[in-house]
């Protein structure tokens, strides 16, 4: 929040890039970026009229100044603003405010009425969007939060980004606006209090949009943590390649699954932990670190109780247990394709079968392989339940369990390709090394 001063200097700058702007008057020109983003912004406004081309850059200037100044206290209407109820000093329509999310709509006043009514810094901070959002020429992106630290933190990476964009007139290369929000996510140092939604919007005269992506608080704040806990780092690392393909990297594939299939993360985190590990012919040197984080996740963002993931680690280590020092690679292929979709019936089979030779064999005590609250998180028929969830978990933490124990089939590769969490694809550095203090 501005005032005084500070305010009159930042209403002033605002004013004074739509000026600069105004008077480029060609949207393809090399300065022409923010008037082209002022059609899906003010539509019709002074700043990109079409009689500005016939016009001299005076009275285009003193057009946009007009427009970007508050009215004299004697024209305010006996009106409260709309937004904040403060004195409104005049009624506002499309070309100063984003009026509706949909064309159906056609984002314009009821016939006869000038608008709604609005105080002037509400209409100020209409008149800014441009610095807060992330532009692309066409729909705009703002990240918004009722987290008010973190809301500031990400509009002051924005402003200090487009301030540059804005100056120059040129279009940058931006980021998806949904690895900007990763980004932001991971670069704050306080934990996060509220959820987090990509608004992206346009506001011109044929296919005004508003849509919102949000992210819960606790998928917001993990996201956060996978920065600030070093434990983190290689599974994050190792989530990023996961996330990779010909197209796209890492990072941006990454921040589409976190704001469209966020519950996807943990199979795709056991899926490129199986491939890692079938490439080296052994159980992959960051099982433990992605078993790690799968667990997290689990916990912290869809709320599974530890109790339950403790019980599945358990399990996990018993059936670590069965492999044999003799035993070949094919086992442990053979154990990841009972973890494939529509494979449950399959596991629960594996798993009663080796209890068997589990109780013969192995514990003093009789103690079963997997416990009978083992087998309800597992294969549980509830809709409700989290069974697909669960049997990923254990993929990923009996992979972990058998680095720790060291174990390696007769037949290992001798050679097994190193993992290192620095050595990532160069478009995701960013991505992975946000917010990290040294």
């Amino acid at each position: 929040m501005v005032a005084g001063p500070l305010f009159a200097a930042a209403t002033e700058k605002v004013t004074e890039a739509a000026v600069q702007a105004a008077l480029v008057r060609d949207t393809k020109a090399e300065a022409g970026f923010l008037l082209k983003c002022s059609y899906s912004l003010w539509p019709n406004s002074k700043m990109n009229h079409p009689r500005n081309k016939k016009l001299s850059d005076a009275e285009v200037s003193a057009a946009v100044r007009a427009w970007r100044t508050i009215p004299a206290p004697e024209c305010w209407p006996e009106a409260g603003c709309v937004l904040c109820g403060a004195a409104a000093v005049g009624f506002y329509g499309k070309s100063d405010v984003v009026l509706a999310e949909s064309i159906a709509y056609r984002n314009s006043t009821p016939r006869g009425h000038s608008g709604v009514a609005l105080c002037w810094p509400c209409v100020c901070s209409f008149h800014a969007i441009p610095f807060g959002s992330q532009l692309s020429g066409g729909p705009s992106t703002v990240v918004h939060t009722w987290d008010e630290r973190l809301a500031a933190h990400a509009t002051r990476r924005q402003v200090q980004r487009n301030g540059l964009l804005i100056t120059a007139g040129a279009k940058p290369s931006s980021p998806q606006p949904e690895v900007a929000a990763l980004a932001a996510l991971r670069g704050y140092e306080h934990r996060v209090a509220a959820g987090v939604e990509l608004l992206v919007f346009t506001n011109n005269n044929q296919d005004q949009v508003l849509t919102s992506h949000a992210v819960d608080q606790p998928l917001a704040e993990w996201l956060r943590t996978t920065t600030r806990l070093p434990a983190r780092r290689t599974g994050f690392a190792c989530l990023l390649r996961a996330c990779r393909t010909d197209k796209g990297s890492g990072a941006q594939n990454l921040a589409w699954r976190v704001f469209h299939r966020s519950d996807s993360l943990p199979g795709v985190l056991a899926s490129h932990l199986v491939a890692r590990t079938e490439a080296c012919g052994l159980p992959a040197p960051e099982s433990p670190a992605v078993a790690e984080l799968t667990g997290s996740y689990l916990h912290e963002v869809m709320h599974m109780e530890e109790k339950d993931l403790t019980e599945i680690r358990g399990t996990a280590q018993r059936i670590a247990a069965l492999f044999k020092s003799d035993d070949t690679g094919g086992k442990l292929t053979g154990f990841h394709a009972l973890f494939r979709a529509g494979r449950g019936a399959d596991l629960r089979s594996w798993l009663q079968r080796h209890g068997v030779e589990w109780v013969l064999t192995r514990p003093e005590d009789g103690a079963p392989l997997i416990t009978e609250r083992g087998f309800e998180l597992l294969f549980s028929p509830s809709q409700d339940g989290n069974a697909w969830f669960f049997r990923q978990y254990l993929l990923t933490s009996v992979l972990a369990e058998l680095h720790r124990r060291g174990w390696q089939p007769k037949d290992a590769k001798s050679i097994v390709e190193d993992f290192d969490p620095d050595a990532i694809d160069p478009a995701d550095t960013d991505a992975l090394e946000e917010g990290i203090t040294l």
